[in-house]
């Protein structure tokens, strides 16, 4: 028994031995007797490897000329592949080398091969791992769908972009202020903007949606633009990009917006905000497919809406809260400008004309940043004629399109009456006019009181309109010199 035991011994000693000493021993002597070998087998693997980095890079080219965005494992591939490439190339021209390496004349360079031997033997697993990687299933699809703009990750910090303090205009900072405090008012539904077209409605929209998603306030934040004839699949199509749904492969308006309600609805903490810029006048919700109640008014979301009108933000669109945005003060204009032309405005020769221009763009944005961006580079007669003349045609495109939007002949023919008297209205004489012209003549003549109170009603509509200022006096009312000057020209 004990000579069994003995004997048992003796061999796991023998094999430990063998496994310890002679395995090494012989790995060592492989790596200069098997070197042909070893390389055969190197180039083989990287000539099959470089094949799939070949069809890998098509893949990822593809999805890039698409827009879209590579799994980050797939890069790591790629570069993985690549730094073992520029190894391997190295190797191989080192192994040539060493083929030619002769000891004593006649015989292989041990000294030389066994190095190289012992590099190609370990690499060459690696190269085959890296070209199995390529043939899984993680590799069939090397990109990632783009998170939709309008979709406000949870988890992942955005850095606010902080605006220069020159940059910021008082009276924008301000009113964006409390917009931003309205839409985080679980009572306050619907928020609109109104304004004179020029004053800087969509520019305030872009600001508050960056901001609304900076903070995080909402999970979801989509815009569409809506204009003056709305394309409802345009405005489908939007707010659907800004979610990611792919809606317009549906045919028909009232698909497409059965697709959008339920995406919306399937939020269940309806933390979405949804704003439309430029309402013309009244848009179904239901229509485009947000959910709405029977009186076309959201429940759960929020909704930021902009018109040139009041009256469409309150009457048409139940707005629970609305901003006047106003024309911009001197100082903020002048700011505005300088921006844009820069030191051009201290040039000793373009300075003394300089205020005129900024008088005749009304304290628009949309005019002070058209004519900033023409007279930059323009000439001294250039600055001389923008500076005591208006070039009415961008602040006539404005006029006109509020002009034209008021539905009643007579509100039309009020808005040009308020403009003969330079622009300062008084109640007693506007009134005066409108009769001796028989504005009211539908209204018995001995009930003068009726035609006051149906002309406080027209003032308040053209107010509406963005074509009168606000004014807390009905008695005097005033109209932007601009609108003035450009009822005044003969071809209006």
């Amino acid at each position: 028994m004990a000579e069994a035991i003995a004997t048992s011994t003796a061999s796991n000693l023998v094999s430990k031995l063998c496994e310890y000493l002679i395995a090494p021993i012989g790995r060592q002597f492989g790596y200069v007797l098997c070197y042909k070998s070893y390389l055969e087998d190197l180039k083989n693997g990287i000539k099959k490897l470089e094949t799939a980095n070949e069809r890998v890079q098509h893949s990822v080219q593809e999805a890039k000329n698409n827009g879209k965005s590579i799994e980050n494992d797939i890069m790591i591939w790629l570069e993985s592949v690549e730094d073992k490439a520029k190894e391997v190339r190295i190797l191989l021209e080192h192994g040539e080398s060493a083929n030619n390496a002769c000891f004593g004349g006649c015989l292989p360079d041990p000294l030389v091969r066994h190095p190289i031997g012992r590099k190609v033997k370990k690499i060459t697993p690696v190269i085959q791992g890296l070209h199995d990687e390529s043939t899984s299933s993680n590799f069939q699809k090397v990109y990632y769908e783009n998170t939709p703009i309008g979709i406000v990750p949870p988890t992942t910090s955005t850095t606010r972009s902080v605006d220069k303090k020159e940059d910021v205009l008082e009276s924008r900072a301000s009113i964006t202020k409390d917009v931003m405090k309205a839409i985080a008012d679980d009572k306050v539904y619907v928020i609109g903007v109104y304004g004179p077209g020029g004053v800087g409605k969509s520019k305030l929209l872009e600001d508050i949606e960056r901001r609304a998603k900076e903070e995080k306030l909402f999970g979801v934040v989509a815009m569409a633009e809506v204009s003056r004839n709305p394309d409802l699949r345009r405005i489908q199509g939007e707010i659907a990009y800004a979610l990611g749904l792919q809606i317009m492969n549906e045919e028909t308006a009232r698909g497409r917006a059965d697709l959008l309600r339920k995406r919306l609805e399937s939020d269940s903490k309806k933390n979405i905000l949804i704003i439309l810029d430029n309402l013309w006048k009244k848009i179904e919700l239901n229509e485009v497919g947000i959910p709405c109640g029977y009186d076309n008014k959201v429940r759960g979301y929020k909704l930021l809406i902009t018109s040139r009108r009041r009256e469409v933000l309150r009457a048409d669109m139940g707005s629970d809260r609305e901003f006047r945005l106003n024309e911009l003060e001197d100082g903020e204009a002048r700011r505005l400008f300088e921006r844009i032309v820069g030191d051009r405005v201290n040039d000793l020769d373009i300075k003394p004309w300089v205020d005129g221009v900024i008088k005749n763009c009304g304290g628009l944005p949309l005019l002070i940043d058209s004519l900033a961006k023409r007279l930059k580079y323009g000439d001294l007669a250039a600055w001389r004629i923008a500076s005591t003349h208006m070039d009415v045609s961008d602040a006539k495109s404005i006029v006109e399109l509020n002009y034209n939007d008021l539905e009643d002949e007579r509100i039309r023919s009020l808005f040009l009456i308020c403009a003969l008297d330079s622009g300062s209205i008084l109640m007693r004489c506007i009134l005066a006019y409108c009769m001796g012209l028989g504005l009211y003549k539908k209204i018995q003549q001995d009930h003068r009181k009726c035609k006051r109170d149906r002309l406080i009603m027209d003032l308040h509509s053209l107010q509406d309109s963005s074509l009168l200022l606000d004014s807390d006096d009905m008695k005097e009312l005033r109209m932007h010199d601009i609108f003035v000057d450009v009822v005044l020209t003969p071809d209006f």
